[in-house]
């Protein structure tokens, strides 16, 4: 019994992809001749039509509704061959070359993760190669260099001056730029923890600098009765209710209507 293969049914997208799937199928069931020209050794027409016929039904069955609509009326595999071609190859070619930009003009934003920016780098290899476009190895590595940012750039200058060949590999430059990344973690994080101990002791400190402000403050309170305190040109005795006005280097002490002149000195 014979294995059955299916693939996706073709809908408009990743029309190289679809067509070297559904090459396989044919070249299987030995009528891939059949989307070109017929060969001047198949003089059968018997066996000519079948092997038509054959890849009629496996196209047929590999496209979607609204694609299979646009070649209803064709009645032979080239014809049906030639009409996808000229629908969807140009829009390949569109596809091909829109990638092919933004996978040369890519960069990656200091904010990215390194997984996340080498994930997307992948994806667009994996996009052109679909289409038809193959990248070799030492470019792939090349264009990921060439995507980090401008603080890499030592990393870039090592990574290029100790290889012993002009070839760079991909997976191996993965690694160093996921490497730099988190030694840049693990030095931030131990910058952070520094600053947090910082903070910590300079708020032990000022927890003690008032303390002791709060103790010299009682104390000063509690000799503020032999005192004076200036207030613009008198001094007042505190909680007394007396007034004593200033005059050079001495004082007039004002008090129910007694006074008293003594020589004193300003004291703060």
């Amino acid at each position: 019994m014979a294995a059955k293969y299916e693939i996706e049914r073709f809908n408009g997208s990743n029309f190289s992809l679809w067509k070297m799937r559904i090459k396989a199928i044919l070249r299987k069931d030995n009528c891939l001749a059949a989307i070109g020209d017929r060969p001047a050794e198949i003089t059968d027409n018997a066996k000519w039509n079948e092997m038509d016929g054959n890849a009629i039904a496996n196209i047929h069955l590999a496209l979607a509704d609204e694609v299979l609509s646009s070649v209803a009326e064709k009645k032979t595999a080239k014809e049906i061959w030639e009409t996808l071609t000229k629908l969807y190859e140009s829009k390949s070619l569109h596809n091909k070359i829109f990638l092919k930009r933004r996978l040369y003009t890519l960069r990656m934003a200091e904010t990215t993760a390194v997984t996340d920016h080498i994930n997307t780098i992948r994806t667009l290899f994996s996009q052109l190669t679909t289409l038809g476009q193959q990248i070799e190895e030492s470019e792939r590595a090349e264009l990921l260099l060439q995507s980090l940012p401008d603080s890499y750039d030592q990393l870039i200058i090592n990574l290029t001056n100790n290889i012993l060949t002009d070839y760079l590999v991909f997976d191996d430059v993965a690694a160093a730029i996921l490497e730099e990344e988190n030694r840049r973690k693990n030095k931030g994080d131990r910058n952070s923890s520094n600053q947090a101990e910082a903070l910590l002791v300079s708020r032990g400190r000022s927890t003690e600098r008032g303390s002791s402000g709060s103790q010299r403050q009682g104390r000063s309170k509690s000799r503020s009765k032999k005192t004076f305190y200036l207030v613009g040109f008198a001094c007042q005795y505190p909680n007394s209710g007396i007034l004593t006005v200033l005059s050079g280097r001495t004082s007039k002490r004002i008090s129910g209507g007694r006074s008293r002149v003594w020589k004193t000195a300003w004291m703060k």
